[in-house]
């Protein structure tokens, strides 16, 4: 989710409407991934019942030989490193 107006309620709208769909469709969890240098995006998801289950440590290293594109720094100066996991069992 990328918000051009954050604080509105959209991406929990969002996020709720993709978690019916999940439930209609048999799903047992959600799982969204983010980056280190996100952390409104931790919270967020925090906030609307995820958990962090994995940390990759230094995998955006491996997507770089991928995608070289991939910067270096991330948001608010923050060295772009790592890979978060966050599932919600529904």
């Amino acid at each position: 989710i990328n918000s051009l107006i954050p604080g509105k309620g959209i991406g929990t709208l969002l996020l709720e409407a993709v978690e019916k769909v999940a439930i209609e469709s048999g799903c047992q969890k959600l799982v969204v991934i983010t980056t280190n240098d996100n952390p409104k995006a931790v919270a967020f998801y925090e906030k609307n019942g995820f958990t962090i289950a994995v940390v990759r440590k230094d995998i955006m290293e491996e997507y770089r030989k991928l995608k070289p594109e991939i910067p270096l720094i991330g948001n608010d100066g923050i060295p772009l490193t790592d890979e978060i996991e966050l599932q919600k069992a529904i």
